[in-house]
This record gives structure tokens, sequence and C-alpha cells, in this order.
């Protein structure tokens, strides 16, 4: 059961606050308002918020100014940040989608789409935070996961790090350790009570992908309880025999690892028994066009990435989806065959029942949308989806349903660009609407779909995510290459960012206009 979300509303008209405050609460969200930009930041300082809903022109400090300090606290890197904006320039939506704002929303707005963009970004944060915790070391063992130590530069207390059985990191300021977890594989997270000035427990537990516990290294048992609401785990009693502490330490450390193998022997045998398989590489070449997909799943826990290409009845067009099913530890998996039911249904239906010149990609998303909703058993999940449609002639049709922007380079002004298409994800209602993007092709020119296992893999040397703006610097570099094949894309980015190993599945679609 997920805990009450937590959103921050940002603006300097009450009326304004105050009405997005009643669409959240009835929506079960709990609410903290903010007048301006530095007010907010103040307040997201001091917690951490599951989404973040500010107007862009505001007296003291602007959105746009808030959005940079927000998206550089490594705490927020991955949190919802939407503008609610009574601008309807397409430059400043544009401009603010690229500063880092996941969606935009127009005012006056209407309440039923504010509510339903609401739900789909923190199901979205939420079932996301689920998948990275699964996403952990398939070899489990001591050597691969550390115990984050929380200290007070003068404490009393000295913490022997030879006497523990994992590796121990030590840190003197919540700001050096929030920027420097997801680094680490952590098994447990010890604070010594002489440090809970500096380290907010509520704070790390929110801030971090993974799951562990925390215990606090305490004097006395007086107060104990107030820590325990916080999200203290357990507590060891520094008064007690200097190896009856450190054998309580290692007994905890053994016990999350005894826990988290089991887990992912788990996961890999219900991966192992899923019928779901894709081919690895497809290559498909279509009237002007050439069509060419990889895909690899994740060797050890795989996720729910799928993909397919159809012809129409006529041979006329071609249709390729691409998409992602996410959800709560494996159970995503075994959703793939559910999901790719309904769209080969659906989409077999319509090529059955429909003109090639009335085949829309945002009447196909639609159609599946509704079917996804009205299913119970797979609201657990969550799903999303891009749909290309490539005609005899005439430009090429895109809808995508929460994935990720596609990067589109034109071979006349050797630039890339970030085609701004949006949609809600599948299945979070069954009236939702999608835009469609009618995108005529140059010689030469190329479109790039990418999913999550690109941007969310390591550099091996800086420990930072990839990210979308690693996956474009690479593209802007090989996209005047005629003969680019989509498997040099990937060859660059692992050779550019140093990655030693993904650790989800991955896909990549390149289209190329001959």
């Amino acid at each position: 059961m997920h805990r009450q979300p937590h959103i921050l509303i940002v603006d300097d008209d009450g009326f304004v606050r105050n009405s997005v405050e009643h669409i959240a609460k009835l929506l079960g969200y709990k609410v903290t308002k903010a007048k301006n930009g530095q007010e907010a930041l103040a307040f997201a300082q001091k917690q951490i918020f599951d989404l973040i809903l500010s107007d862009l022109y505001m007296p003291v400090m602007e959105g746009n100014e808030l959005i940079m300090h927000i998206k550089a606290m490594p705490e927020y890197k991955n949190i919802p940040f939407i503008f609610l904006s009574g601008s309807n320039e397409h430059s400043t939506w544009i401009k603010n989608l690229n500063a880092g704002a996941d969606d935009f929303i127009t005012k006056p707005f209407d309440k039923k789409i504010l509510a339903l963009k609401l739900k789909s970004h923190i199901k979205k944060l939420f079932l996301r935070k689920e998948l990275l915790k699964s996403n952990m070391e398939h070899n489990i063992n001591l050597s691969e996961g550390i115990t984050i130590y929380c200290a007070h530069k003068n404490a009393s207390f000295n913490l022997n790090a030879e006497k523990i059985y994992s590796d121990v990191k030590t840190f003197y300021s919540e700001k050096e350790l929030l920027k420097n977890m997801e680094k680490f594989n952590t098994w447990i997270v010890l604070i010594d009570d002489e440090a809970l000035d500096e380290f907010n427990i509520n704070k790390i537990k929110l801030a971090s992908n993974q799951e562990f516990p925390i215990i606090l290294l305490a004097k006395q048992t007086d107060g104990i309880h107030k820590q325990i609401d916080q999200g203290v785990g357990n507590f060891i009693l520094k008064t007690l025999p200097e190896d009856l502490i450190y054998h309580q330490i290692n007994a905890l450390i053994s016990r999350e690892i005894e826990i988290k193998t089991k887990y992912i022997n788990a996961i890999k045998l219900a991966a192992e028994n899923s019928p779901v398989r894709l081919n690895p590489k497809t290559d498909v070449t279509f009237k002007k066009y050439h069509i060419a997909i990889i895909h690899e799943p994740y060797k050890h826990i795989p996720g729910g990435d799928f993909y397919e290409i159809f012809s129409t009845l006529k041979k006329d067009a071609k249709i390729i989806i691409l998409g992602d099913v996410m959800g709560k530890k494996w159970s995503a998996w075994f959703f793939v065959n559910a999901y790719l039911a309904y769209i080969r249904s659906t989409i077999h239906f319509l090529l059955n029942n429909t003109p090639t010149s009335q085949l829309t990609a945002s009447g196909l998303i639609e159609q599946l949308n509704r079917q996804i909703a009205l299913d119970l058993q797979v609201a657990d999940v969550f799903t999303t989806l891009s749909v290309i449609i490539i005609h005899q002639s005439g430009p090429l049709h895109i809808a995508t349903a929460g994935a990720m922007k596609p990067l589109l380079y034109v071979s006349k002004d050797d630039i890339i660009q970030s085609l701004n298409i949006t949609g809600m994800l599948l299945g979070v209602s069954k009236d939702s609407s999608y835009q469609q993007l009618e995108l005529e092709m140059k010689t030469n020119d190329k479109l790039l779909f990418y999913s999550d296992g690109y941007t969310e893999v390591n550099n091996s040397e800086t420990h930072e995510m990839l990210s979308t703006e690693g996956v474009e610097s690479v593209f802007r570099v090989l996209g005047k290459n005629k003969n680019l094949d989509v498997s040099d894309i990937e060859k660059k980015l692992v050779s550019d960012f140093h990655i030693k190993a993904f650790d989800d599945d991955r896909s990549l679609l390149l289209i190329h206009k001959l």
C-alpha cells in the first residue's frame, strides 16, 4: 500500500492555489501551498514532495528559476514538475519542457484534465520507484553492497569499519549523502543519535529508490518512539559491550542479504518461465523508409519492453508499436502477454475493418486505452506506448502515451530536434484523448525512439545516470551518417559513457528516410 502522496502547489493567486488544493484533496493527496518560487524552494529543501505544480510567472521567484533549483537537487531528479500557466505560446511550452518540466497545463484549467494528469504522474512516480527497487544486481554478496554510516564529526562514539562485514561509507552531512546515495547498493543505513540534527530520517527514506532498514545507534531508549515514527526500523544501544554492537550490525546486514537473495531468485525463476520472446534485431524496408529495431531484455531480471511491426491488408502502410509495461516487482513481466494480446487483437481488428486512409496513431492508442482502462486485473501496472504509422505516401503519424519524446535528425540543417509530443499513460482513464503529430521526413532524416533502459543506465566512471541528454548527444554526432545502423548508436553510447552493463530491458527504434 502506497503512502499518501504529498504535492506542492506554487502560485501567487490564492484562488488558483485553493482550487488545485480542492482537486488534489479529492484525490486523497496531502497538499502544501506556496505563493512564489522562493517560498516553494524553502519547503522543498525541508521535505520531499511527490509532485510540484507551479505557476510560471510569479513575483520574488518565477517558475523557470524554481525548476532550475529543483532539478539541481539530487532528491528531486525523478519528481514530476508540472507548469500551470496562462501562456498559450508554443515556444513557451517547448522552452519549459526542455528545461526539465514533465508537463504543461494552461489556465483556465479543466478540473477533470488536471485531476487525470495529477493521477497519471503520481502513479508513474510510485510504480517507477517500485520498479527501480527490483532492478538489483543478480549476484548478491558482501562485496557488492555497503553500509552507510551517518555520523557527527565530533561524535563520542567511533564506528570501527573493520569489524563490519560490508564496506562502510561515512557521511557527515545530509546534502553529501543525498548527492551520492544512488551510487551505492545499500544494505543498511546507520545513524548516530548525535547526528540527528543533521540527518532527516524521513527524507533519506523518500529520497532513495532502494529498500533498506535505517538503524539508530542510541545512547538510551528515551525518545526512540519519535524516531520510529519517522522511519527508524530498529535501534542498537551504544552502551552495549563492543562485540555485541558489531554482532547486531552484522546480523542485520546478513538478514538483508538473505531476503534480497531469495527475492532475486524468485524474479529470475519467473523470468525464465515466461513465454514472451522478441527478436533481438529487426530490419524492415518499406517504400522509402528503413526501419530498424534492437531489443535486449535484461538477462537476469527482464522487464516489460516490447515492440511489433504490422502491415495493412493491402500492404500500403506499416504500423510500428514500441512500449514498456512497468509495475511492482516482476509482475509486469507477466503482464506483457496481456498487453500484447490487447494490442494485437485491437490492431488486427482495426486493420480488418478500417480503410488505411482512416487509420490514425492517436485513434489506435485511444482504442487500446479504453480496453486497458476497463480491465481491473491490469490496473496494477502501467504502460508507455509509441505508435508510428508509415503510409505509402504522405507524412508519418505519431502518437505516444507516457513515452519518452522521440528525437529527429534534420539532415538539411544538421540539427537534432526533440519532438514534444506527450500523452497520458495507458489505463489511467478510459476517456483520455491523445494528440497526433504528422511528420514530413526528408531524405536522410532520421527518427529515434528509445526506452528508459538507455536513459537510466549508470556511467561506470561518474556513477551518474545517462539521461536523455546523453542519447541526444550521441545521435547528434551520428545522425549525418547516411549508412547509420541502429546498433552503432548503442555502441557509441556504451563507449562514450563507459557503460559496463545495462540493468534493465532496452529498446531502440531508428526510422531512416532513404
